[in-house]
C-alpha cells in the first residue's frame, strides 16, 4: 500500500470512515450524489455501482439510507483508496453488501458483469486533463482531473453496466452540463433529471447533479429546485443542513 490509513476516524451519519492520510479524501460532493441517487437506490432491484469509489464513502452512505440495497460494487484505479474501500466496509460491518474492486472502469471485469446494475452512481474528476493547476499529489491529481479516463469513458462504462431502464447518478461541474449531454447521447442514457448547486443564493451553479436512464425514449427533462450550499461563510444552507438529517435517518 502506497499511503498508510488515516489514523483519525471520522464519524459521520452513523459511519466509521477512514481515508488515507495523504491524499485524495471525500468532500461534500460525495453526500449530495448519495441523498440525490437514493430513490433509485431504493427502486433497483438490481446491485449499485460506484464508478471511481475513492473510500467507499457513496456505496456506504446509500447502504445506510437504503437498507432495500442488498449488494453493492465500488470499482478504484488507486490502491490506497481500493484498501480504504474495503476496511471501511468491513469496520461498518458492511462486506456482505458492498464489495471494492481494484480495477479500471475503462477494462472489462469479470466483477462488473454487462447490463447487471439497476443503478451507477460516480463522483468523477471534475477537469479534463491540462485543464487548470494538477495538484502535484498524484492520488488528489487523479481524484480532480480526467487523468485515468474520460467523461465520455465513464457515461460508456456506465452504459455497459446497466440494465435496461437503469439509472445513472453523477455530480460534475456545472459547466460541463454539455458535455454530459453529448456523453449521453453517445452511451445510451437518456437525461431524465438535473439539479444544479450553488455556492450561495446569488452567486451561479458551480456543480450539477445529473439523473439518466439507460435506453428508452428520450422526454422531457425535469430541472429540480437549485440546491444552495452556504447560507453565510462557514455556515450551511438549510437546504444542506437536511440533506445531512436525511442521511442520519433510515
Amino acid at each position: 500500500m502506497s499511503g498508510a490509513l488515516s489514523p483519525d476516524r471520522l464519524d459521520f451519519a452513523s459511519l466509521a470512515i477512514r481515508q488515507p492520510e495523504d491524499g485524495y479524501r471525500f468532500s461534500v460532493d460525495s453526500v449530495l450524489l448519495a441523498d440525490f441517487a437514493s430513490p433509485f437506490c431504493r427502486a433497483a432491484l438490481a446491485p449499485t455501482l460506484d464508478l471511481g469509489t475513492g473510500c467507499g464513502i457513496v456505496l456506504m452512505l446509500l447502504g445506510r439510507k437504503c437498507p432495500e440495497l442488498r449488494h453493492g460494487v465500488g470499482i478504484e484505479i488507486q490502491p490506497p483508496l481500493w484498501e480504504c474501500a474495503r476496511a471501511n466496509f468491513a469496520e461498518n460491518g458492511l462486506s456482505e453488501r458492498l464489495a471494492a474492486v481494484l480495477g479500471d472502469f475503462r477494462e472489462t471485469c469479470p466483477e462488473i458483469p454487462s447490463g447487471g446494475f439497476g443503478l451507477v452512481v460516480s463522483n468523477p474528476p471534475f477537469r479534463r486533463a491540462g485543464e487548470g493547476r494538477q495538484n502535484p499529489d498524484e492520488s488528489r491529481a487523479i481524484a480532480r482531473h480526467e487523468l485515468t479516463g474520460t467523461l465520455s469513458d465513464l457515461f460508456a462504462a456506465a452504459g455497459r453496466a446497466l440494465a435496461p431502464k437503469g439509472h445513472f447518478a453523477l455530480v460534475t461541474l456545472a459547466s460541463r452540463t454539455g458535455d454530459l449531454f453529448a456523453c449521453a447521447a453517445a452511451s445510451g442514457i437518456v437525461p431524465e433529471a438535473l439539479r444544479f448547486v450553488h455556492p450561495y443564493a446569488e452567486q451561479p451553479a458551480g456543480r450539477v447533479l445529473f439523473l439518466g436512464r439507460k435506453g428508452g425514449r428520450a422526454r422531457d427533462i425535469t430541472v429540480m429546485p437549485p440546491l444552495v450550499e452556504y447560507a453565510a461563510k462557514g455556515v450551511y444552507h438549510p437546504a444542506i443542513e437536511r440533506v445531512f438529517e436525511g442521511l442520519l435517518r433510515k
